[in-house]
């Protein structure tokens, strides 16, 4: 089983399947879940009359309530079948898809033989799959966590990274998870994916909280622990930052803006019921502002599909939902094909190169 050194992989990007050229990821989608166990966040539905959807099977007849309450419904935060992964990736392949970052980071959010199960998906249908490390939020963390320093945890991800789990080597540190404000915890996680960085050469990619302010938090506690900014991706900005000089404000510092809910319609958004969840519109604009503002070249594009109900097989949008309506929709508002070229291929492979 191959163990690498920061030095054997500078230059090179790391799939479940192993290092790769990066000029040969292709087209890459930057913030997915292919497996995931996402019952940490469930939750009872508003409208206690509603209650009896909870255990409901994802169906035509509950999939209208599923898409706007997803977060109420145990089976829809289920996607532990391996077929379907499959027949996703098949689909979003043919429709140009080459490569998908997949973020489920370690601890209950994974299911069993997660990594094995990643490859297999990936030498089926020749998806080159990255695979993420480290913890997400405090509610959700393994139940090692507490119980180790911080560089305990650091060498659990670096480990990941350079020694891999059964011949597996995850490619990218995240996705972290972060609230509003950092608990201390959260704290702990993210300087560990801080120390694991520097010893690897990864990339770290954050889920920050749910407040226009996490941003600047996250990117002041980067910076206060000499964390490498340039090299860091700020996930979820669409449900995050809603004023566009705090978006500018948190570009000019360097990170990567990752756009990851796209293919969300639904704009109450039942994590954050007082905010909303702009629609696909809305999203292009921004990312055309932000372009437009000079920061193209830290543009990523993603559909955190962590659900059934957005799988195409229940009806939902699928993985391949920027390259079939997305793209198409930037090019019509007026962005340059090369500058999309630039967000869908040359951002994600210069962050996925190890350093």
């Amino acid at each position: 089983m191959p163990i690498y050194s920061k030095q054997n992989l500078k230059g090179r990007a790391l799939t479940v399947c192993g290092p790769i050229n990066p000029a040969d990821l292709g087209r890459v989608i930057c913030h997915e879940h292919l497996l995931i166990d996402f019952r940490v966040v469930l939750n009872e539905p508003p409208n206690k009359k509603d209650i009896h959807y909870m255990k409901e099977k994802v169906k035509l007849s509950n999939l209208g309530w599923i898409r706007t309450y997803w977060n109420s419904n145990e089976d829809n935060l289920l996607l532990e079948n391996i077929n379907d992964s499959i027949d996703e990736m098949i689909d979003f392949k043919s429709n140009g898809g080459q490569s998908l970052v997949e973020v489920t980071p370690l601890g209950p959010t994974r299911v069993t033989d997660q990594n094995k199960k990643l490859k297999h998906i990936s030498e089926k249908t020749g998806i080159n799959i990255i695979m993420g490390t480290g913890f997400y939020v405090d509610n959700s963390l393994p139940s090692y966590f507490n119980n180790k320093s911080v560089e305990e945890l650091a060498l659990i991800i670096i480990k990941d990274i350079l020694q891999g789990n059964s011949g597996i080597h995850s490619g990218i540190i995240g996705e972290v998870g972060c609230s509003f404000p950092l608990t201390d915890n959260e704290k702990k996680s993210l300087k560990s994916a801080i120390m694991a960085q520097k010893e690897t050469g990864a990339a770290i990619i954050i889920h920050p909280g749910r407040d226009e302010s996490s941003p600047a938090e996250i990117v002041d506690f980067i910076k206060s622990n000499k964390g490498v900014i340039d090299r860091t991706i700020i996930g979820h900005i669409e449900r995050t930052i809603y004023d566009y000089e705090k978006l500018e404000s948190l570009a000019k510092t360097g990170v990567y803006l990752n756009f990851d809910q796209l293919g969300i319609e639904s704009s109450y958004y039942p994590l954050n019921p007082k905010s909303y969840m702009p629609s696909d519109h809305q999203k292009i604009e921004l990312i055309k502002a932000i372009s437009d503002s000079g920061f193209n070249n830290k543009l990523l594009l993603g559909h955190d599909i962590y659900s059934k109900n957005r799988l195409k097989k229940y009806g939902g949008h699928g993985y391949s939902h920027t390259f079939q309506n997305i793209l198409m929709r930037m090019e019509n508002i007026g962005m340059e094909k090369r500058k999309i070229d630039e967000i869908i291929i040359k951002n994600p492979q210069k962050i996925l190169t190890f350093e």
